[in-house]
């Protein structure tokens, strides 16, 4: 079974080597992804692949990944994303997988960061975290 932090180090793979329809074999049957907090949750795996498109456009700097928190198939971590020429996007993923390490929930937060903004690159935890309900976990 694939953990929490392996599942982040292949998606991290895939991202940057621009191969979006490789995120398909990390996606469980009952997938909900959330690409924004404020939209409805991707449900067919199609629509997730479509969405990893825009990474092939992508001049990418660097991508980096750090683990917050692995407890059995759940696992958070904090993330960023720069392009060349482009402001930082910093921000964290909330990650569920099923028995067989593939993703039941994922959700992401993120902000743009730049230095023409008033509070510069400072970066609060407490901006990356998801509501403190996340950490519930429920046992069968």
């Amino acid at each position: 079974m694939r953990t929490p932090r392996e599942w982040f180090d292949e998606m991290r793979q895939i991202w940057l080597s621009q191969k979006p329809d490789l995120i398909f074999d990390l996606l469980g049957d009952n997938i909900q992804y959330f690409e924004s907090p404020y939209d409805s949750p991707i449900i067919k795996h199609d629509e997730v692949v479509s969405a990893w498109q825009e990474i092939k456009k992508q001049n990418i700097e660097y991508v980096t990944i750090d683990m917050l928190h692995e407890c059995k198939n759940v696992g958070m971590a904090v993330w960023r994303f720069k392009e060349y020429n482009r402001p930082e996007h910093v921000g964290s993923y909330f990650l569920k997988l099923d028995d067989h390490g593939k993703c039941l929930e994922f959700r992401q937060w993120w902000q743009i960061f730049d230095e023409d903004m008033p509070h510069g690159n400072v970066v609060r935890v407490d901006d990356l975290l998801p509501p403190p309900s996340c950490f519930v976990l429920k046992e069968k």
